[in-house]
């Protein structure tokens, strides 16, 4: 366990914005996450856990107390019958570097789960979700601590509470800390491909090999998000709501040609996206600014941030997008961020 003190969290982010920690704790294996438990503990510390810093935003005046920061990252693969291999990886692991060890291994099932930032640890918390496949439909079984028992568990997916972008990790935060994951791939070819970026990448056919999927996928993100060498940025900062059949049909009614994603776990997906992109003429996003930062032109979901920016800029930014969205449209946005 490596504590150190005033350790600036804006190099820690993919937002690189956001005020140092008063403690920062690097922790490298289950041991060292119970030792610093126990400092917290004993010191009367709040604790925030950090992985790759993909999907938060750290205050301008940073983080009280003990911030986490979760290394241990060891990956394994175990057969588990004839058509399945158990992938396991430790909570720090790199989520794409997990997903290229998988396409090396010839085993489907996360390829189209490819390019996102963070760690195993936070893509089980966020249930990731891209391109017509989700975390939670290849969950096996997730290791966490709970902080409140103070006891050690090994849970199912159906323990989990995943939904919509969102897990009872997410629902609440600080109870549980993820130290890692086990999901079931496949050896044999399951190309997933139906989304509608996807299929028209493979129109001549289907894909034959993952490494043609995860490609794809890399090439399709590679439009749509800003490049973490230039900007800074978490990704799609809103969540598309999820509404009840009538409610979203009431929505589509209303902006004509506007499509709609029924959800396997029962509610429909409003793609507010496509609701903001220019092309549909309804909301044109791609002028508003506050500060260092803006609407990413290409996903105007997405908030990114030039040299200079702070987090009170993309605050007021996400303000503004939510009041000029709920005034337009009626719908409430909610951010994706997790709790820092």
């Amino acid at each position: 366990m490596i504590l150190k003190e005033h350790v600036p969290l804006a190099p820690l982010t993919t937002f690189r914005i956001g005020g140092p920690a008063d403690r920062l704790v690097e922790v490298r294996s289950q041991e060292e996450v119970l030792d610093a438990l126990s400092y917290a503990h004993e010191h009367g510390l709040s604790v925030a856990v950090l992985g790759g810093g993909s999907n938060i935003l750290v205050p301008d005046e940073g983080v009280r107390g003990m911030v986490l920061r979760m290394m241990m990252s060891e990956v394994s693969f175990q057969k588990d019958g004839d058509d399945v291999v158990i992938c396991s990886a430790e909570a720090g692991a790199s989520w794409d570097e997990v997903v290229l060890r998988a396409v090396t291994e010839n085993l489907w099932g996360i390829e189209n789960l490819s390019g996102i930032p963070g760690t195993v640890g936070g893509a089980v918390v966020q249930n990731i979700g891209a391109y017509g496949a989700v975390l939670s439909g290849i969950i096996h079984s997730v290791d966490v601590y709970d902080t409140e028992k103070r006891t050690l568990h090994t849970l199912s997916r159906d323990d989990c509470g995943f939904g919509y972008r969102t897990s009872m990790f997410k629902r609440s935060p600080g109870c549980y800390i993820v130290l890692g994951a086990r999901v079931a791939l496949s050896p044999s070819r399951l190309p997933n491909v139906a989304y509608t970026d996807l299929a028209l990448r493979f129109e001549g056919g289907m894909p034959t090999t993952l490494r043609a999927v995860r490609e794809a996928v890399l090439a399709i993100r590679r439009t749509k998000f800003p490049d973490l060498a230039e900007f800074g940025t978490a990704g799609s900062f809103f969540l598309n709501p999820v509404m009840d059949d009538g409610a979203a049909r009431a929505v589509a009614e209303r902006f004509p040609g506007m499509p709609l994603f029924p959800l396997p776990e029962g509610g429909v997906k409003v793609p507010v996206a496509w609701l903001l992109d220019y092309r549909h003429g309804i909301l044109d996003m791609r002028s508003m600014t506050v500060g260092g930062a803006f609407v990413w032109p290409h996903q105007p979901l997405v908030i990114a941030t030039r040299q200079g920016a702070t987090a009170h800029d993309v605050r007021e930014l996400a303000k503004n997008i939510a009041e000029r969205v709920q005034e337009a449209t009626g719908i409430q946005l909610e951010p994706e961020l997790g709790k820092f």
